[in-house]
């Protein structure tokens, strides 16, 4: 702590209140620095020390809402003259994530929210059942919790109106997507269509309120969380008529860049919105016509010249994978840490399937299915590739498990590797034939029809 203190003092020992500082301690760090973040751009790099600790002081900085990111990652709102300090085990992120010094207060209060919207979201899908006005007498309780909080907050402490606009948004906003969203999670028999027209005529009368294009709350998740069901909502009325709700349809797709356009007129935000869908739709679509029309739209609405020459790569990447294509001859680390290539541990039809140290469930699930069917399926190989940069947590992971070493690797170069192949998803499973040949770039080894997918291949 000592580091901390003396960092935000003048070289008399006084401390300058107009300085702003940003300290912190990473307990079981997964890389050697941790990273800044505003509006979905890296703004610095700052290296942990011996003992995983790291200062930065803000020169010229804009106050409000940062990202703090260290594998995982979390919300800070810094105003000048803070004093802040973090502390984190990423053995359980948000959990053990605390702040402390001048100003951490606000960081104290979004950590809390966003812990309560993990906590409310546990079962809540059930609570979609309920009919609307019951629905309503829920999220009203929900809101008197969340708004005791925000009262007795400012009781304790004086806060700008800034961050007093970014704590109301964290209080209400989340109960307005779920409201965005209890169409398409309502389980009734009746169809969408009808269930929306026969709401309650002040149902969505919060909407009077709402700002889509506030660049202060960019960073904020209740806010993004809304807007994003918000444009799902408004896309499905564009084809209800037509389709059931599929967020991962084409015509969804389509038509929610068209509510962006609309809606959204904030450059930044509206770039940031196009290309997370971009990453979505395109890294996950096997319809060539239909990833070509989307990328077209987006490259016509984009205006950052860095977010297209992403989804650009993006497109580029997908187009290599298409099926048929022969898969990206990249290198591996086997458990012997030997350098192969891809195309060298290809003798026979083979599923790859991916996998990370980070998330354990996963890990275990994927390895157990794979297991299971690799008796069934002796006809595949099922290679498992890790996601990872660091190879002795990954070499100690795989002897823990007791995984097949002569079936696991990890990439050379991840990062490489995740936009060569468009990993954007843990859960992507990419099936080859024996040549290396791709049969198919966006499947998943969870799926129920996997199995299906696997016998057909082996009846053609």
């Amino acid at each position: 702590m000592s580091l901390f203190v003396l960092s935000a003092c003048d070289a008399d020992g006084k401390k300058n209140s107009k300085e702003t500082y940003l300290g912190g301690e990473i307990i079981n760090p997964k890389r050697g620095y941790v990273l800044l973040q505003k509006n979905d751009k890296i703004i610095d790099s700052i290296p942990l020390n011996a003992q995983n600790r790291f200062i930065y002081k803000f020169e010229d900085f804009e106050p409000g809402l940062y990202r703090f990111i260290h594998r995982e990652h979390q919300l800070i709102h810094i105003e000048p003259g803070d004093s802040i300090m973090l502390r984190v085990n990423t053995l359980e992120f948000d959990e053990s994530l605390s702040f402390s010094g001048k100003g951490a207060e606000r960081s104290r209060f979004l950590i809390d929210m966003y812990l309560n919207w993990e906590s409310e979201n546990k079962g809540f899908t059930q609570y979609y059942q309920r009919e609307p006005k019951d629905f309503e007498i829920l999220l009203d309780s929900i809101y008197r919790v969340r708004q005791n909080q925000l009262e007795k907050f400012y009781e304790k402490y004086e806060v700008s109106d800034a961050f007093r606009e970014i704590a109301e948004v964290a209080v209400n906003y989340d109960n307005y997507q779920r409201k965005e969203s209890y169409p398409f999670s309502h389980y009734k028999k009746n169809d969408k269509v009808s269930f929306i027209e026969e709401l309650p005529s002040d149902f969505y009368s919060f909407r009077e309120s709402i700002n889509l294009n506030n660049e202060n709350l960019i960073d904020l998740y209740a806010y993004q969380r809304y807007i994003n069901a918000f444009l799902d909502h408004q896309a499905f009325k564009e084809y209800c008529k037509d389709q059931s709700y599929n967020t991962v349809s084409f015509l969804h797709n389509y038509y929610k860049i068209k509510a962006i356009e609309n809606y959204i007129q904030n450059p930044k935000l509206k770039d940031m919105k196009l290309f997370r869908m971009a990453t979505i739709f395109i890294a996950n679509s096997n319809d060539k016509k239909s990833v070509d029309e989307i990328f077209s739209l987006l490259s016509a609405s984009i205006t950052s010249p860095d977010i297209k020459n992403n989804v650009e790569k993006l497109y580029d990447s997908h187009k290599k994978m298409a099926a048929g294509n022969i898969i990206p001859d990249l290198m591996l680390i086997d458990a012997e840490q030997r350098m192969v290539t891809l195309s060298s541990r290809i003798k026979k039809p083979t599923v790859l399937y991916f996998w990370s140290y980070n998330n354990h469930m996963h890990l275990e699930e994927s390895h157990k299915k794979a297991k299971d069917l690799q008796s069934k399926y002796p006809e595949f190989d099922f290679i498992g590739i890790n996601v990872n940069d660091e190879n002795n947590k990954w070499v100690k992971h795989v002897k823990q498990h007791n995984f097949n070493s002569s079936k696991e690797y990890r990439f050379h170069n991840a990062q490489e590797a995740r936009l060569s192949l468009v990993i954007n998803d843990i859960s992507k499973t990419i099936v080859l034939d024996k040549k290396g040949k791709i049969l198919n770039s966006h499947a998943n080894i969870h799926r129920t029809d996997f199995e299906s997918e696997l016998l057909a291949y082996l009846n053609q």
